[in-house]
């Protein structure tokens, strides 16, 4: 069992919401009014307040002149500050007070008390002949043991009710009850549970007023938790003990049984309330390309153990991509809302349906089996885009760019170089023009210079001669000769997402697909919007089988934030300028608002690039062994399938630390890992 919160530490901001709101007592109106009491019996008790061990008797006059056999009381059930003491004494054949000639009865309950505290006798039904007399709520109290009239308050748990499901999410509040005024608890020590799981949450509560006999009874929260179970039976609330003043109080223990789910929820392991709903990312898409599927549960319950049935579609390659969940402490649980990522690879053309099946769910509130469904989804799959080259014959599918396509997917890679800063100078230039007013006669050798300096910074000649020796080898099937030129290529150019891509297709025709797994993502990292490079990765992905693969960056080029950056520098150096023509206000926000939108366009340029630089392997060429620990003596954990990608946290000698899609940490054998996409981790000597 785990407690998320250390359960010793003082819950002040939990006491100080509790505190708010019971400033608003005075001012609100009485949550349950004292309700009409002409109607029901009332309840007399001791004089004084009983100290443990003492004797306190109740008497009930009822109105009527039935014998003492017809007579019975039902529904009793004495506060557990009290012990029954004696049997119940009935007396018939009295006068009604103030009421001569009308006929009663004396109702006798004896009892103890048994520890100090206040309660309420709740009401309680009185059977007399054919008729029926309902008491009055009265309250009980039982003072402390040589003490002058002090009454203790009392802590309990309150829960929902008296039952919970196996993995079911439920709110559980510690209150203190009965008090008479507000009481401030100064601490809160609570045991960690031994069989649930106990999260504090801040959630505020309203206290509630109860009215009796003209007195007024306080329900204060103190504390509020979620509460979950995974083995079914019975579990128990732990003892908790509040300080309070002089008094220090602790809870009784508090038993629920855990139910199993019925049998057609427990595929979901969902109870709760949630709305289901899912989505093609594309309806209609061209033969060869893959579309998205997102199954999408919101709602109030217990997410976190969530289980959501996966896809069913026929002539189609689902690969589970992605889990994303977004959630907070609740009143009923969390609310939030997880989402499963589906990449959906059409097998053939024409009309396809994919199917998703429903989600089933209990109600929280009412207990009730729910069952959400979603209409399936239609995909329309056309013949392949016309204008693109016919792919050769193969198991991929794929064609290899041409020189030309290949240079047109070429990233410029603008922010790695340093010439690219040199446009910082026209504002500059007009900075120190526009604050001296004069134009040096050397001011007009500044564009000359920065024309120079960016023709000499230039990149060098493309590789043409490699990359069309290499496409001729490709095209004659001499796959071997194809990748030794691609490689040839790449060591001018190895950032080319064309030159990767056609390596990869002729590794893969070659027989080596961890490697041509591992270069279609070195290729879609440096042009994440190439289509066909992402296209080819699902496709070779769906044919080995390979699921949960860890997605590729999505994000813009960082030479997207820094070229704006740069504009929007100009653009403030000539407002710098010209502020003094503008209103002093307007200038300010303006340049407020400049300076805003360059240190964004700076920090996702950087976020850019950093995303872009994170570490990822693929295992190969064989499968790779998982190990809990870094030692080829331990025992295999998992074994991962050739072609996995992975990302690498961190490495220690022969051994790297990844995580699979699947979130799964393990130590993996640096022989069996292809390659480190992105920045090499530090290595680790301290272990």
């Amino acid at each position: 069992m785990v407690c998320h919160r250390d359960p010793r530490v003082g819950r002040r901001r939990t006491l100080l919401v509790t505190l708010a709101t019971a400033l608003l007592v005075a001012f609100l109106p009485s949550a349950a009014a004292e309700e009409d009491e002409d109607s029901r019996l009332g309840v007399t008790g001791p004089d004084s307040v009983p100290s443990p061990g003492s004797g306190v008797r109740f008497e009930i006059i009822v109105p009527s002149d039935a014998d003492s056999g017809d007579i019975e009381i039902a529904e009793l059930e004495l506060p557990d500050i009290l012990a029954p003491d004696a049997e119940t004494v009935i007396e018939t054949g009295r006068s009604l007070p103030g009421e001569p000639g009308s006929r009663a009865a004396r109702v006798r309950i004896e009892a103890q008390a048994a520890r100090p505290g206040r309660a309420v006798l709740e009401p309680f039904l009185i059977r007399a002949g054919d008729e029926e007399f309902t008491t009055r709520p009265k309250i009980v109290e039982v003072k402390i043991p040589g003490s002058d009239d002090k009454i203790p308050f009392s802590v309990q748990w309150r829960t929902a009710r008296d039952y919970i499901y196996r993995n079911e999410v439920t709110p559980v509040t510690l209150v203190i009850k009965n008090a008479v005024e507000y009481a401030f608890p100064e601490s809160l020590e609570l045991s960690s549970p031994a069989d649930g799981e106990l999260i504090e949450v801040q959630v505020s509560e309203d206290i509630e007023r109860r009215e009796i006999g003209g007195r007024t009874l306080l329900t204060i929260p103190v504390a509020r938790y979620l509460f979950s179970a995974d083995t079914s039976g019975a579990v128990t609330l732990p003892q908790a003990e509040i300080t309070a003043g002089e008094f220090e109080e602790l809870t009784s223990r508090k038993e629920l049984e855990v139910r199993e789910l019925p049998d057609e929820a427990r595929e979901s392991n969902a109870v709760g309330s949630f709305d289901y709903d899912a989505e093609l990312d594309r309806e209609q898409i061209p033969e060869g390309e893959s579309t998205i599927v997102t199954i999408r549960v919101s709602g109030v319950g217990n997410l976190p153990f969530l289980q959501i049935p996966g896809l069913e579609a026929e002539e189609l390659v689902v690969t589970q991509l992605d889990e994303n969940a977004e959630m907070e402490p609740a009143s009923g649980g969390y609310r939030g809302a997880v989402e499963l990522t589906y990449r959906v690879t059409p097998r053939s053309t024409g009309r396809h349906l994919v199917q998703v099946p429903a989600f089933v769910w209990v109600d929280a509130r009412s207990g009730d089996l729910r069952r959400s469904t979603v209409p399936a989804l239609a995909l329309e799959v056309t013949e392949a885009r016309t204008g693109i080259a016919e792919p050769e014959t193969g198991e991929a599918g794929l064609a290899p760019l041409s020189l030309e396509e290949i240079k047109r997917i070429e990233p410029a890679n603008r922010y790695r170089r340093p010439e690219t800063y040199l446009w910082l100078l026209p504002g500059i230039i007009v900075v120190l023009v526009g604050i001296s007013g004069i134009v040096p006669k050397r001011v007009g050798a500044f564009p000359l210079a920065m024309v120079l300096l960016i023709a000499a910074a230039s990149p060098e000649d493309f590789p043409d001669d490699s990359v069309e020796r290499a496409l001729e080898a490709h095209r004659e099937g001499r796959f071997a000769a194809a990748v030794a030129n691609y490689d040839a290529a790449l060591q001018h150019r190895p950032d080319s997402p064309g030159i990767l891509y056609n390596s990869a297709l002729a590794l893969y025709h070659e027989g080596s697909t961890p490697q041509a797994l591992y270069r279609l993502r070195q290729a879609l990292r440096a042009n994440p919007t190439a289509g066909q490079i992402s296209t080819a990765l699902s496709r070779l992905e769906a044919e080995l089988g390979l699921e949960q693969q860890p997605e590729p960056s999505r994000l813009p080029h960082p030479d997207v934030f820094v070229i704006i950056a740069l504009v929007l520098v100009n653009l403030l150096c000539v407002l710098a300028v010209f502020a003094k023509r503008l209103r002093g206000g307007t200038a300010v926000i303006v340049a407020v608002f400049g300076v805003l939108l360059t240190l964004s366009s700076i920090g996702f340029a950087a976020y850019s690039a950093r995303a872009a630089a994170m570490p990822v392997a693929v295992v190969g060429p064989e499968s790779g062994v998982l190990r809990r620990i870094p030692d080829s003596g331990a025992d295999p954990w998992l074994r991962l399938d050739p072609g996995t990608a992975v990302r690498v946290l961190v490495r220690h000698k022969d051994f790297q630390l990844v995580r699979t899609g699947y979130g799964v940490e393990g130590w993996l054998g640096s022989e069996a890992v292809v390659g480190t996409i992105g920045t090499l981790p530090p290595i680790r000597t301290d272990r």
